[in-house]
C-alpha cells in the first residue's frame, strides 16, 4: 500500500505538540473533494458551462480548481465577474443542473485511497464535506465506497460550514468518539482549521487541491 497522506499536525486542545510515539486512533474523518476524490475536472466543466450559458468568459481549469473547497455558493462567488454577484442564485441553479447530472464523468478516488480505506475498515470512518449531502452520497455510491463510512455530513447539514468545526463535532457526537482518538484528513487550510477547532488530530493531504505549502502554513 502506498500511503498518500503526507503532512501531519499532532496537536492537543491546548495547542501543544504531542510527545513522539504511538497514539490511539478510533475514528478517521475525511474531507471529500481533494482528499478522497479528485472531482476538479467535473466541477470545472460545470462552472464553465454555467459561465458560458450566462454569457461570461470561461476560466482556466487551474483558476477554478484553486477556488474549490468552500462550498458551491462560495465557489460561484469567486468565479462570477466582479459586480455580478446579484446573479448568484441564477448561477447556482444553472451550475447545479449541470453538475448534479455529471458528477462522475472524470471524478475518481485518488491513488491508494481505496487501499487506505480498506486498511482502516475496522476503525470508524466518516466524511465531513462542504459539498451538499445528496451530491456527496451520489458520488460515494457511484464510486462504490459508501459502505466504508459510518457517518457522512454535508455542507447543508450544518449551520456553519468548514472552517467551522460543526461537521466534525456532529460526527464525534454521533459516533461516540473522543477528539483525542480522532483524526481529520483534509487538503486545505480550512480543513486543518476545522480540525484544530474540534480538538482532533489533523492530517494534511498534500496531494490534493491546495498543496503542501498551504497546509504547512495552516
Amino acid at each position: 500500500m502506498s500511503l498518500c497522506i503526507v503532512s501531519v499536525k499532532l496537536k492537543k486542545r491546548d495547542g501543544k505538540k504531542r510527545k513522539d510515539g504511538m497514539f490511539k486512533v478510533e475514528l478517521l474523518i475525511f474531507d471529500l473533494d481533494g482528499t478522497l476524490i479528485d472531482s476538479s475536472e467535473d466541477i470545472a466543466w460545470a462552472v464553465n458551462k454555467t459561465l458560458k450559458q450566462m454569457g461570461f468568459e470561461e476560466l482556466s481549469y487551474q483558476a477554478i480548481k484553486d477556488r474549490i473547497g468552500w462550498g458551491v455558493k462560495m465557489l460561484l462567488e469567486k468565479v462570477l465577474p466582479e459586480g455580478r454577484h446579484n446573479l448568484l442564485e441564477e448561477a447556482r441553479a444553472i451550475f447545479m443542473g449541470y453538475y448534479s447530472n455529471h458528477l462522475l464523468m472524470r471524478t475518481r478516488p485518488y491513488n491508494s485511497v481505496i487501499d487506505v480505506l480498506e486498511y482502516f475498515k475496522n476503525k470508524k470512518l466518516a466524511v465531513a464535506t462542504n459539498k451538499p449531502l445528496n451530491l456527496t452520497e451520489k458520488i460515494l455510491d457511484g464510486l462504490n465506497i459508501t459502505d466504508y463510512f459510518k457517518k457522512v455530513v454535508g455542507g447543508d447539514g450544518v449551520q456553519n460550514k468548514k472552517p467551522a468545526p460543526e461537521a466534525i463535532e456532529i460526527i464525534l457526537k454521533e459516533l461516540n468518539a473522543s477528539p483525542k482518538e480522532a483524526v481529520f484528513i483534509g487538503d486545505s487550510k480550512i480543513d486543518i482549521e476545522a480540525g484544530k477547532k474540534a480538538g482532533v488530530i489533523t492530517i494534511g493531504a498534500a496531494y490534493g487541491f491546495r498543496g503542501r505549502q498551504e497546509l504547512e502554513e495552516a
